[in-house]
């Protein structure tokens, strides 16, 4: 279904092209002249401009139609233009001059469906064009790269006589493969390095198939807008041995405006066996940060992490940052439970950065990386004990001493090394892989799983002793749906995050009224993805349900159905240099209220309709009838404006 701007200057045919256009599923919206028509194309995303030939006043279809061309981002979309009659060969020559791809006849709808279906369907292929057009710039630069590089390892070692140039570069970060995978998680275009790993005839396949079990998929789908780095996989092979460890980074590709976001992402891969080889051959270690700026980094991480950085005022919220305030100075493992989304990860670092370790904050994900290769992920390994080993190497836990090990997922690890681990706990001591001589890594462990510990020992997931050494501290974290007095707090904590490109963006009554009656089968997570897309997709301060994904307006008509109103709310005025208010209460009773305008008189009927009703009268009045300015004097979206006045018929 499209998006579409219907400029028509008579009411009557105004309201028939909105109703049909509505019945057949697309969203419509009215200009009633030829200069506010161009204002609303230049200022909104359209997919398809229907423009009366005659309007009554100002400029002309004709002359809308050059304009709407002659913009960049509305160039190609389609303009149909309404006739109450074509006059003859003239008129049409006229409006094809303009820039026009359709007529129709004012009146007569039995083509308009076909015609709308068709122009759509022009601007859908358009849409196409241009991004496989971006598509394969991208992997033309991608084949140049690989062309001008060395990428595989035997020829670097050959020509390591020549000096360490093509072994450094194979060490560094570079990509061996690429994909570009769409929204649904399906590969639209791989280059040749993708097909050496996954095999032929990529396109078209989900993602999810060809890293089955890998969470790569789920990786992907996560990372947005921003890109996201350094997620480890190990890719299975005929055997265990021809495991493939691998590396991604994902980069979202980001769309011009007014074109449609595709939710595409690249899929960059490193193989990082080879890479890890390369660089033991030349006893490299990765750069890391200048000494000068380590500080500031951490005392940042410190302040971002604090435990005091878990919003909310539940009691569950309330016990959980009293809790980790407590044992965070403490080197006992801790075990943290809950759904998925809920934020695990985010209470490990809570615990890390809450005491003053010296220590890195280290996370892996158990359920990654295959069997062999968390052993040597995990404890590490010694020269020579396997044929890639060819230089000592340390493993996670000796990599976190004096810091902090989290590893996710903790059930997904493999039963044999859950028993190392469990001896790790309980004695301090650890052996890598081939060596001879024991180390004792000061390092705490903190683990998590989305099933409680019954559970995990019911379905014989989780080792009895290392559920034992474990679960002495345990943080059992709620869903979000059993605290939905947190969701305002942090809806704004993310409005504050991914606003910030539109001023000082607020939520509308209705926007937070949903909000805080969702379920979250996503929890915090999912909140988070609703409220970075919704600041993507405003253009105005003011996020309304409009903005917000599908299952939210979906909610808001059901509970306009049971004639349910979202309550009035007072905003606390906001402190500078403070990103999030005290608190959202209820707006005051009219007893509190001495009078102001809009206030209801004591002799009238106690009534939210009423008050709302009311309160959009005076708005029209204060701006003089227009009914974009009222509504962003209401702090409402267009469509919840019309929607209200229709409800109590005011004109």
């Amino acid at each position: 279904m499209g998006r579409i701007l219907v400029i028509e200057d008579e009411p009557g045919t105004q309201l028939l092209l909105q109703s049909r256009l509505q019945d057949l599923g697309h969203e419509v919206v009215t200009a009633p002249t030829g200069a506010m028509g161009v204002m609303e194309a230049r200022s909104g995303r359209f997919d398809l401009f229907l423009v009366d030939v005659m309007l009554g006043s100002g400029i002309d279809g004709y002359e809308v139609t050059r304009r709407i061309k002659g913009m960049p981002h509305t160039h190609g979309v389609p303009v149909v233009l309404v006739s109450g009659q074509v006059k003859g060969r003239e008129e049409l020559h006229r409006g094809y001059e303009a820039g026009c791809e359709s007529f129709l006849i004012k009146g007569d709808m039995t083509l308009l469906e076909d015609v709308v279906r068709a122009m759509l369907r022009i601007k859908s292929l358009q849409d196409d064009l241009g991004l496989q057009n971006r598509l394969l710039d991208d992997h033309n630069k991608r084949l140049q790269e690989e062309k001008a590089r060395g990428a595989d390892l035997e020829v670097a070692l050959r020509e390591q006589s020549a000096g360490p140039g093509p072994l450094r570069d194979l060490a560094s970060a570079r990509a061996c493969a690429m994909l570009v995978v769409g929204a649904d998680g399906v590969v639209a275009l791989v280059d040749r390095g993708a097909r050496e790993i996954f095999g032929k005839d990529l396109e078209g396949k989900a993602l999810g198939q060809l890293a089955n079990g890998t969470g790569l998929e789920a990786y992907v789908r996560d990372a947005r807008t921003e890109p996201r780095e350094g997620f480890r996989f190990d890719l299975a092979g005929a055997s265990s041995r021809e495991a493939r460890k691998l590396t991604a980074n994902i980069v979202p590709l980001m769309v011009r405006p007014g074109h449609a976001d595709r939710g595409y992402k690249v899929v960059l891969l490193q193989d990082a066996g080879k890479r890890q080889a390369a660089a033991e051959m030349l006893r490299l270690t990765e750069q890391g940060v200048p000494r000068r700026e380590l500080g500031p980094l951490v005392e940042a991480a410190r302040y971002s992490f604090h435990p005091s950085s878990l919003l909310g005022i539940s009691p569950q919220i309330s016990d959980l940052r009293a809790e980790i305030m407590r044992i965070a100075p403490q080197s006992y493992p801790v075990l943290a439970t809950g759904e998925a989304g809920v934020g695990k990860a985010r209470s490990a670092r809570a615990l890390h950065f809450g005491a003053s370790r010296s220590g890195p904050f280290v996370p892996l994900d158990c359920g990654s990386i295959s069997t062999d290769g968390i052993e040597s992920e995990l404890f590490g390994h010694a020269k020579g004990a396997f044929p890639e080993a060819l230089a000592d190497r340390p493993g996670l836990v000796s990599q976190a001493h004096l810091g902090t090990l989290y590893l996710s997922r903790l059930e997904s690890l493999p039963m044999v090394l859950q028993k190392r681990l469990a001896h790790y706990l309980e004695t301090g001591n650890l052996r890598r892989m081939g060596a001879k001589k024991e180390e004792r890594p000061k390092t705490r462990i903190v683990g998590s799983m989305m099933m409680s510990p019954e559970q995990a020992i019911a379905s014989k997931r989780l080792d009895p002793d290392l559920l034992s050494l474990m679960s002495r501290i345990c943080l059992e974290i709620s869903p979000l749906r059993e605290r939905l007095v947190d969701v305002p707090i942090l809806a704004q904590a993310f409005l504050a995050r991914f606003g910030a490109a539109l001023g000082t963006p607020e939520f509308s009554n209705d926007a937070l009224w949903v909000l805080e009656n969702y379920d979250w089968p996503g929890n915090v997570r999912e909140l988070e993805g609703f409220i970075e897309r919704a600041c993507a997709a405003a253009e105005q301060p003011v996020i309304d349900v409009e903005h917000l994904p599908q299952a939210l307006r979906d909610l808001q008509s059901k509970l306009v159905e049971r004639n349910q109103i979202a309550p009035a709310r007072r905003r606390e005025e906001r402190t500078a240099g403070t990103h999030l208010p005290n608190h959202f209460g209820m707006a005051r009773s009219s007893a509190q209220s001495n009078g102001g305008n809009g206030a209801l008189a004591t002799e009238e009927e106690i009534s939210l309709e009423l008050y709302e009703k009311k309160a959009l009268l005076h708005a029209l009045d204060r701006t003089g009838g227009d009914k974009l300015a009222a509504a962003r004097l209401l702090k409402i979206g267009k469509s919840t404006l019309y929607r209200k006045l229709k409800r109590y018929d005011i004109k």
